[in-house]
């Protein structure tokens, strides 16, 4: 399984002078966690309990004691538990579901057995699982419920809605301690921004290597269907309101995110240009037929660059819950991604992931479920790969595939990557995608300023594919006005060999 995968610190890439930082503007990486608060009261690293004893304590308090007595019953119980509103539940601050807990990678073997790769370092999609259920552990600290006892069951089932932005800041090891930190940064009626932070040991000092965002939404224990009103949130500071100001901030760009998504609204004038210059710089004009196409050097069609896998969903991979636990899918993603990556660069040396984004969860999956994983390289510039990774499943019944998650991963190579080239509309609107969230990964890290990200998307500049701007032979294979009556005037039938070749090129790209 290709989950033992080394995620190590992306060096620099290469910057023009106005895409740097300047001086005083803000650089997400120039704060420690930017999505963190620092407690009140310091805690002593050295009591801190691993993350697999707070996981258990969490789940045998507020999540097994759901499935006790009979089945009717319980329901009934559970729904006697729920607040009838927010306005119901007395209100809550960052601070009361602050959490640090241990991933004992470096002070006990056994636990570094699961977390090494086999190419060095950690496993980043085992890791990612852990930050996965760690969310969902801040969000049942928080939820303070006066209708439930605090030993009792909870009316209360959190899941996962989606994971902002994971960003690896340096090498994650396989010989050190690593500390997860979060809290709640956020709330709606139902719903709640979790910042997530990983931190690891080096030379007895705890550096920090990664964060994201999870967005948890709560629903009733009873049927895990209606949504459950969780409490409202008070900010005691300056620092927790700007916290909660970008959290209400982060909703509205999901927002917009969804509504600008290429599935609603057409592409821009730019973008839509940069797709049809794309496509004349591939046309062999020689034979006047937009079926021939030619690769530029050093690139490789879109549709070769594919790869997939399928996954039975057995009752070990269940959750809590009796659904696919989604850190389990967002792993598989991962490591598809990754795998994917390497062998469409056919590079000797392994990828490096430096972003995360969108990963959604748009439908639960069930056991029994025959779950099918595609990833796809989707952009390339000079050393960095964007690949997007879908999981579907498969409807017994209409032998259809339903979405069920989606993301999108950023690798960076030491050397300059192959250029993905889109041959059909869809591979073009993927593609157009792709180059959307590179540019956002590339704010996000603070290698590009704020802002600049959606500048770029509406102006052709560095991130346009360097092989579509060389100019072309005029003579061959640029007709303007000036030379249409020529072409006119010209046999523009075709030998039958040249026929014959356009046709089968014709029949490949239909079938």
């Amino acid at each position: 399984m290709f989950s033992k995968v080394a995620m190590v610190l992306s060096t620099s890439i290469k910057h023009k002078p106005w895409m740097m930082i300047k001086s005083g503007q803000y650089n997400s990486w120039n704060n420690s966690f930017r999505n963190l608060i620092t407690p009140s009261v310091a805690s002593n690293t050295s009591s801190l309990r691993p993350f697999t004893e707070v996981l258990e304590e969490t789940q045998k308090k507020h999540i097994s004691k759901q499935n006790n007595g009979v089945e009717g019953q319980c329901r009934k119980f559970l729904s006697a538990l729920l607040p009838p509103s927010q306005e119901s539940l007395p209100p809550r601050t960052m601070e009361d579901s602050f959490i640090q807990a241990i991933i004992p990678i470096g002070s006990n073997p056994d636990v570094r057995l699961q977390y090494t790769s086999h190419i060095g370092g950690a496993r980043l999609g085992r890791l990612v699982q852990d930050m996965d259920n760690f969310a969902a552990v801040v969000v049942y600290k928080y939820i303070d419920n006066p209708l439930q006892e605090p030993e009792g069951p909870s009316a209360y089932a959190v899941v996962t809605a989606r994971m902002d932005h994971l960003h690896i800041r340096e090498d994650i090891k396989n010989d050190a301690d690593i500390k997860l930190v979060g809290h709640v940064t956020w709330v709606g009626a139902s719903s709640a921004e979790v910042g997530v932070g990983m931190e690891q040991m080096d030379d007895g000092v705890w550096k920090k290597v990664c964060e994201a965002k999870f967005v948890m939404v709560a629903r009733d224990a009873a049927t895990g269907t209606k949504s459950a009103p969780i409490n409202p949130m008070v900010v005691k500071t300056g620092d927790e309101e700007i916290l909660f100001e970008l959290g209400k901030k982060n909703i509205a760009l999901r927002a917009k995110a969804d509504q600008d998504s290429l599935f609603k609204e057409p592409p821009s004038t730019i973008e839509s240009n940069l797709i049809h210059n794309m496509f004349l710089s591939t046309v062999d004009h020689k034979v006047r037929s937009f079926a021939a196409r030619v690769k530029p050097e050093n690139s490789t069609w879109m549709t070769d660059s594919k790869l997939k896998s399928v996954m039975m969903c057995e009752p070990e991979h269940k959750n809590d819950y009796n659904k696919i636990f989604g850190g389990l899918i967002m792993e598989k993603c991962i490591d598809l991604a990754f795998t994917n990556t390497w062998v469409f660069t056919g590079a000797v040396q392994v990828p490096v992931c430096t972003h995360i984004d969108d990963v959604i969860f748009l439908k639960a999956v069930e056991i029994g479920d025959l779950l099918y994983f595609h990833s796809q390289v989707v952009f390339t510039h000079e050393t960095l790969v964007q690949a997007r990774v879908s999981a579907e499943v498969l409807d017994r019944e209409t032998k259809r595939l339903k979405l069920t998650n989606v993301l999108q991963v950023t690798f960076k190579l030491p050397s300059e990557v192959p250029h993905v080239i889109p041959q059909s509309y869809h591979e073009a609107m993927a593609y157009l995608t792709g180059r959307r969230h590179f540019l956002i990964s590339l704010e996000n890290e603070g290698l590009l300023a704020k802002g600049m990200a959606e500048k770029e998307m509406t102006e052709v500049s560095k991130y346009t594919p360097l092989w579509m701007l060389k100019e072309l032979d005029t003579e061959e294979h640029v007709f303007n006005k000036h030379n249409v009556q020529d072409m006119l005037g010209e046999d523009t039938f075709m030998e039958a060999e040249i026929t014959r070749d356009i046709r089968a090129r014709e029949s490949g790209l239909l079938s």
